[in-house]
């Protein structure tokens, strides 16, 4: 197949790119012009194209003889500041155009998917979210401009679905980790909530700076990670995701008409706790931890996967344990992979 990816010098992009050209087909990547990683996706076998996501002409030009697109290219937190109307041209106005090429291909295109977000959603309510997510349960509400303009761009895809019948689907990403990224987790670390707490002017606020300070000061004030737990003492939960496992999901869900029209959840094959992750990070690391009880709304979700492994037998195989020992392993050599990854 011929391949079209938007974002492919990014963590993901890279790395989806390089497994469909093992696997025999013809990749292009759309950067934008001067894009310093262009260099070594041409070095793997990735043909390049240079352009602006909010010129239609680029896009066109970019989209002309492909089959399938990958529409992961977008202004988001990590990658900015960005200013509102960046955030629009090129996430909104960028996959109006995307799609808008896609269905210019005529009967050629096989399938185009666009990328959302998880930070369509919110997910921090004060009690967590005690059932599993599935990809209708939350409403797509989040205000800040990275997250709302990929609710605009699901509601475009919807669209062009419905009134087109484009064959497109929507991936929603959970937080996503590169190798060895597992270990620079900020919410791991203590002196993050250090500074989190060192505003609060609240009683309970305060007292809660008093002991993460107590914390930190032993064994000589050495960094330590902490074991989140909310004012219940519940160990806090999350679901994230390592690449290796959007690269699955991509690998099946491409050309799957059984995804047409759809939104799918990626995460990893299973959440996790603090209470459970943190001592084994200590234990491999020989980095001390506190277990300190947060007055804040908790981090405390997990997702439902079913959807995509039903619909395109997505099937994520990493266990956060892998991931610790794989990220303690791939620091230890000096990191590697075609494109750094950053957090």
């Amino acid at each position: 197949m011929k391949i079209l990816i938007t974002g492919i010098t990014g963590r993901v992009g890279a790395n989806v790119a390089q497994n469909f050209m093992e696997r025999g087909h013809d990749v292009w990547g759309f950067v934008w012009p001067g894009d310093p990683q262009a260099e070594k996706m041409k070095a793997v076998g990735a043909d390049i194209v240079q352009g602006d996501l909010a010129s239609s002409a680029d896009v066109n030009a970019a989209a002309e003889g492909q089959e399938v697109i990958l529409h992961m290219g977008a202004a988001f937190q990590a990658g900015g500041p960005f200013t509102p109307e960046q955030y629009f041209d090129t996430n909104v106005k960028g996959t109006f155009n995307v799609l808008e090429a896609a269905l210019g291909l005529g009967d050629q295109l096989k399938h185009v998917l666009i990328t959302s977000t998880d930070a369509t959603m919110f997910k921090y309510p004060e009690c967590g979210i005690a059932e599993p997510i599935a990809e209708d349960s939350l409403p797509l509400s989040s205000t800040d401009w990275y997250g709302y303009t990929k609710v605009l761009c699901e509601h475009l895809l919807n669209r062009y679905y419905l009134k087109e019948n484009l064959p497109a689907t929507i991936i929603r990403f959970a937080n996503v980790w590169g190798a060895g990224e597992i270990l620079n987790f900020r919410q791991f670390q203590l002196d993050h909530f250090l500074q989190q707490f060192e505003g609060r002017t609240d009683d309970v606020g305060k007292a809660t700076y008093e002991i993460l300070q107590t914390e930190a000061a032993k064994d000589g004030g050495v960094p330590r990670l902490i074991v989140a737990r909310d004012a219940n003492g519940r160990p806090w939960k999350k679901h994230q995701i390592e690449v290796r496992d959007i690269v699955h999901a991509y690998e099946q869900a491409v050309g799957n008409p059984n995804t047409f029209g759809n939104v799918y959840q990626l995460g990893s094959k299973e959440p996790f706790t603090w209470d459970v992750l943190i001592p084994y990070i200590s234990e491999k690391m020989g980095i001390p931890f506190s277990t300190v009880d947060l007055p804040t709304n908790p981090t405390f979700y997990e997702y439902d996967l079913s959807a995509a492994r039903n619909d395109f037998g997505y099937s994520p195989s990493l266990s956060l344990f892998e991931m610790v020992d794989e990220a303690i392993r791939y620091n230890s050599e000096g990191g590697g992979g075609i494109i750094p990854t950053k957090v």
